[in-house]
């Protein structure tokens, strides 16, 4: 897979061939379609010894995984990720790579290793947009090796997701890569109302071969800090976490690594900021 990744982005014919594979519907459905079948289940041990997956926190079902997406979505056994007690504490919504950036630039614009977008285009909603200017931002990116079920960052009511439609691009950072994939993507968009945080904002985006985006949640009913939040079937995605100005504080590390360019491994549980100061929004979802 990533050798292909890599032909379609360096070579001359593969960037001929990128946007059609990357727009077509029906290539995804066709792989969604298979990731979620039994024909998918001969495939599992061989990702598993590809990528070096480490199943040893994972509930295995019977006879193992009957398909791809059994896999990818595995859940984990209890105790695997303890999260952090802290009532101020946002932890890591995923097992992922974590690049943050705070403050978002002026005029909503946020700037991801070198490559700028719109918070509203990303958002698709303008006055949304407006609220998070001076504030953070967390990307999630989750490689093929992760667990892909992801939970709350922190208690609050979540809002009813809402889809962007797009495209399926590669979130994959890599030499020819340098599209803003985050507002060209097909993403959900869902608001977090939250006691100590406000409103925080959930994108998560699609990926290259990503089937679908699966929320696990009940749109306006309260949910704990590391309740099942969403799933991705198959494939490698990116959940962008975003926050008000003056709401977050992120782990010093984190920080630091961001500010060279470098992602920071983290799993579901940990803490990566801390509330500036408590927050008491209208607890009713957007």
């Amino acid at each position: 897979m990533e050798a292909f990744l890599d032909w379609l982005h360096a070579s001359a014919a593969g960037r001929r061939l990128r946007p059609l594979l990357t727009r077509s519907r029906a290539l995804h459905a066709a792989v969604g379609a298979l990731a979620g079948s039994r024909a998918s289940a001969p495939l599992v041990p061989w990702l598993v010894s590809r990528y070096g997956i480490d199943l040893s926190d994972a509930v295995i079902p019977p006879g193992g995984f009957p398909t791809l997406n059994a896999l990818f979505t595995r859940a984990l056994a209890p105790g695997a990720r303890p999260i952090d007690p802290d009532p101020d504490a946002l932890v890591s919504p995923a097992d992922a790579r974590l690049l943050v950036t705070a403050p978002v630039g002026g005029g909503t614009r946020l700037v991801v290793k070198g490559v700028a977008f719109d918070l509203a285009t990303l958002v698709a909603d303008a006055a949304l947009a407006r609220t998070l200017a001076g504030g953070s931002a967390a990307i999630f990116r989750l490689y093929v090796a992760d667990c892909h079920r992801l939970v709350f960052p922190c208690a609050g009511v979540p809002s009813a997701p809402r889809l962007v439609p797009g495209g399926y691009g590669s979130v994959s950072p890599r030499p020819g890569n340098e599209a803003p994939f985050y507002v060209l993507n097909r993403r959900t968009v869902t608001t977090l109302e939250a006691e100590r945080f406000g409103r925080l904002v959930l994108v998560d985006v699609g990926g290259f071969l990503v089937g679908s985006i699966r929320h696990l949640a009940t749109p306006g009913v309260a949910v704990a800090k590391g309740a099942p939040r969403s799933a991705f079937a198959f494939g490698g995605s990116t959940l962008v976490l975003l926050a008000g100005p003056g709401v977050l504080r992120f782990d010093p590390a984190v920080v630091a690594a961001s500010a060279r360019g470098a992602e920071t491994a983290v799993r579901i549980g940990r803490a990566i900021a801390w509330a500036t100061a408590p927050v008491t929004p209208a607890l009713s979802p957007r």
